[in-house]
């Protein structure tokens, strides 16, 4: 059996490095800084960037047409690029995103305002470092885990094609710049548009019409009721065997009617 292709770092400050291309059984990186590196299409199957408990920056790196599975952890993305970018497995409880740059095709990125449970997180951990007798934690870990939101900000997403792409528990879409076109249903006052839209599908002769309102009630339920202001849907993330559900196109088209 070949063995493992592993990167760990820790505790550094690492400048200028390239991992392009490379393909990876895991990235581990603990408390430690990465400035201006190259990720170019590597294919990383655990990309354990923010590992441990402690923050791992990356400050102007680039991610061209890379593959990231299982990203998550206390990692922290500044100024960096990401183009064609694919995703799967991400863990975002504690992934945050300031003025990045967002192009071509991004698939399964998840981004959330704020890290559930962070309490409950923060105890399970303490108690088994005090079962293995490994305590104190690292300082700072206390303050990482019980945040109350994650920093999302100032992010390009203008020249993206999102595919299944999240903005979920508090993320501020009017901090993004996000892609406009009939691909995409922006509505920045959920509050409103939704009863709106349910309410305007009530008087719907469409045999759809009952579908798309349940679809839209657990809309806000889901998203506004967990704390996000504004929502953003992607109908096509709905495909079917090549074709967006009727009554997902329904739902869509209503919420743009009444917001028109």
């Amino acid at each position: 059996m070949p063995d493992r292709q592993v990167v760990s770092v820790r505790h550094e400050q690492v400048a200028g490095a390239d991992y392009s291309r490379q393909t990876l059984d895991q990235f581990v990186s603990v408390g430690s800084t990465f400035t201006g590196c190259r990720f170019d299409r590597a294919r990383i199957n655990d990309a354990g960037f923010g590992a441990g408990m402690e923050q791992t920056e990356l400050v102007g790196c680039s991610f061209d047409g890379t593959s990231l599975r299982a990203l998550g952890g206390f990692t922290r993305f500044v100024r960096c690029t990401f183009r064609n970018l694919r995703a799967t497995q991400v863990v975002p409880d504690y992934l945050e995103f300031v003025d990045c740059t967002f192009t071509g095709r991004i698939t399964g990125l998840r981004f959330w305002g704020a890290p559930p449970d962070g309490a409950g997180r923060y105890a399970g951990v303490v108690n088994a470092q005090r079962g293995a007798g490994t305590l104190p934690v690292p300082p700072g870990y206390r303050e990482l885990a019980l945040r109350e939101h994650n920093q999302i900000h100032g992010n390009d997403f203008s020249d993206a094609q999102l595919v299944k792409v999240e903005f979920r528990f508090g993320v501020d879409l009017t901090a993004q710049k996000l892609p406009v076109g009939e691909d995409y249903v922006y509505v920045p006052d959920p509050g409103s548009t939704v009863p709106g839209a349910v309410a305007e599908l009530a008087h719907s002769p469409s045999e759809h019409a009952p579908r798309a309102q349940e679809f839209l009630i657990s809309l806000m339920e889901r998203n506004v009721g967990a704390g996000q202001r504004q929502l953003w849907i992607c109908p096509k993330d709905f495909e079917r065997k090549g074709a967006v559900p009727a009554y997902i196109t329904l739902a869509a088209d209503t919420l743009r009617h009444v917001q028109s």
